[in-house]
């Protein structure tokens, strides 16, 4: 007879379904939304499971909450220790084949989000889980669009390379073989982006799961976006320094991927590129350099430099053939990515994204690779490494 666990076992080949998953979340502070998450995980149908959640500076009432569930040890630090320090010391009690690293305020929806998970991983090393924001207001829907582009490169990656020079660390998953293979991760504010290129360097194969997903939020405010944004910048500069070599080994091997990725990930790259090799308005651009460089060290010259960048969109954009032709092309680019992902388009926000959230976006990130390659500071604010 046909049954239900004769199903699940032409689904998966029996060393799959005694697969062993560790799921590790590191939190600060009171992490109410990690209760609902390690909720959500311990309701889940797959049983052969262990949940490591490692805290600092937990309110108690969390910790006893979270004790109430017997899949799920807790790890309590009394000191602000930071994310890689969490990480690494859930990966000593760990005792799983399957690692899935997961942010503390990430939701899951899916019932079956842990069996999904190891389907996918049965033919990969490494694996980035699909991420949807969740989000109020305009700056929620810009973010919504962004993160659709995250979604979109990664299955580039996957359908093109079968690997991958990077990984959103808010939700991926790794064989305990693979991570023994390159180490522990190491403290670097971009912790995900460092393991995942160590992980592309060790030949690992590569996969997008997009049979699941798991929501993400968008930051509260314009003030949380933009000190999100500073620690991105300042992490990816420093990764882009220490790794030149291997991406631009990996950008020669793989251009039909890392280009096409980074153009729908990053457009004002080569918005602003086009704008500079127009010869107008050269003063405008020469003070928005000047701006640039001087807020690399100086906050308040920020919030100036962006705004010269959206002015210089403006400009570039009011050209009516320029507009037509720039517009048209991203947006249909866009438009296909959020359907072969199978997320929301949200076109009507293109204009906005494209003239004011993506120069606003670059010039931070601009500001940050000064910062680390001209004035050598790697300092965030309120970050622990």
């Amino acid at each position: 007879m046909y049954t239900k666990q004769y199903a699940l076992q032409q689904e998966f080949p029996e060393t799959l379904l005694r697969t062993k998953v560790t799921i590790i979340i590191p939190s600060y502070g009171k992490g109410r939304a990690m209760v609902n998450l390690v909720r959500q995980l311990a309701r889940d149908r797959y049983r052969n499971k262990e949940i490591i959640v490692v805290l600092d500076m937990p309110d108690s009432s969390i910790v006893k909450e979270l004790k109430k569930y017997n899949e799920c040890r807790v790890i309590v630090n009394a000191s602000r220790k930071g994310k890689v320090n969490a990480l690494n010391t859930a990966l000593k009690y760990a005792s799983g084949d399957l690692f899935i690293f997961l942010d503390d305020d990430v939701e899951i929806e899916d019932g079956g989000f842990v069996e999904k998970v190891i389907k996918n991983m049965a033919k990969c090393d490494i694996g980035d889980i699909k991420k949807v924001i969740k989000g109020k207001g305009l700056l929620g829907n810009l973010v919504y669009i962004e993160y659709m582009t995250f979604n979109f490169a990664s299955k580039l990656f996957h359908k093109w390379a079968k690997r991958s020079i990077a990984v959103n660390g808010a939700a991926f998953a790794v064989w305990s073989k693979a991570l023994r293979e390159i180490g522990l991760f190491r403290p670097v504010i971009s912790e995900d982006l460092d393991f995942s290129i160590r992980s592309f360097l060790a030949g690992h194969r590569f996969c997008y799961i997009d049979d699941t997903f798991v929501w993400n939020h968008a930051p509260g405010g314009w003030r949380q976006w933009l000190k999100q944004r500073k620690r991105w910048a300042i992490g990816a500069a420093m990764w882009l320094r220490e790794y030149i070599d291997p991406l631009l080994k990996a950008l020669k091997k793989m251009p039909h991927v890392i280009i096409p990725g980074l153009i729908l990930i990053l457009p004002s790259i080569f918005t602003t590129l086009l704008i500079f090799l127009l010869r107008d308005n050269m003063y405008v651009k020469s003070l928005y350099l000047l701006l640039l460089t001087l807020s690399s060290i100086i906050g308040q010259f920020l919030p100036i430099a962006s705004l010269i960048s959206v002015n210089l969109h403006f400009m570039f954009f009011s050209q009516f053939i320029n507009i037509l032709i720039v517009f048209s092309v991203l947006s249909i680019l866009y438009i296909i990515a959020a359907r072969n992902v199978k997320m929301k388009s949200k076109f009507y926000l293109y204009p906005i994204y494209f003239l004011v959230y993506q120069p606003l976006w670059l010039t931070i990130l601009l500001a940050g690779f000064i910062r680390v390659y001209i004035f050598k500071k790697k300092d965030v604010e309120d970050w622990v490494i």
